[in-house]
């Protein structure tokens, strides 16, 4: 039976109060066969698109929707580029980016890379943790996961969006308020593997305009360094 705290469910059609939904298989097994939710029991649900609803489970494993938020878009959104990090810290990384409220993630294969998907490749099992990272913070917006693309694919993407972009600099780069003379909403978050960047691809960025970002003292693990930068990015403007 559920507890005193709501339970989140995924729903990817929430309709208008007094209307019936259906969960997902994933999500109807959860509910009515790991945690034995009962009919009349209260939880929330949320799309992905900016709607947490309330709802209470009624016949034939159905919910009638209680009430519905709907969320505007944050004011500033932050496009991670990240070179993947291995195997639970993946994981770890996906979950604390919905905690945050990153708008994008594109995995980047840069020349340090360890891990190396293969391009193009967008796995399953990526979804589902940020679909659970919403789900834990509430958050309404599950994060764009895009397809695994090369450094030079990154380059002309961000050039293509016209980003503001950032990238994560040890010794030297910008501090405190790094976006206060950002002209758009979107930012580019820019974060290389364990290695670092080459001075190549450094160089290409500098050469493109990005902007050398450092976040701390010290050396940063990718999963660190990508949701802390992205945090103080998001934070350190008006426009939130």
């Amino acid at each position: 039976m559920i507890g005193k705290t709501m339970r989140c469910f995924f729903c990817n059609d929430i309709t208008g109060t007094g209307t019936f939904v259906k969960l997902p298989d994933r999500e109807e097994r959860h509910l009515f066969n790991t945690i034995r939710g009962r009919l009349g029991d209260t939880v929330q649900l949320i799309d992905g698109k900016g709607i947490l609803a309330t709802a209470k489970v009624a016949e034939d494993k159905k919910l009638c929707v209680l009430d519905v938020r709907e969320f505007k878009e944050p004011g500033i959104k932050v496009h991670l580029f990240v070179s993947p990090p291995k195997h639970n810290k993946m994981d770890q990384m996906l979950t604390q980016c919905c905690e945050i409220g990153i708008w994008r993630i594109t995995l980047v294969i840069m020349e340090h890379s360890v891990v190396r998907p293969e391009e193009g490749i967008v796995s399953e099992k990526w979804n589902v943790h940020l679909i659970e990272g919403c789900k834990q913070s509430r958050n309404p917006f599950i994060p764009i996961l895009e397809e695994v693309i090369t450094f030079p694919m990154m380059l002309e993407r961000i050039a293509e969006g016209k980003l503001s972009a950032f990238f994560g600099a040890v010794e030297d780069g910008t501090v405190g308020n790094a976006i206060s003379t950002v002209a758009g909403n979107d930012i580019a978050w820019i974060v290389g593997p364990e290695g670092g960047f080459s001075e190549n691809e450094e160089s290409l960025m500098k050469d493109a305009g990005f902007t050398p970002f450092r976040i701390g003292k010290w050396i940063l693990r990718t999963e660190t360094a990508a949701v802390a930068g992205a945090a103080l990015l998001m934070n350190g403007g008006n426009k939130c």
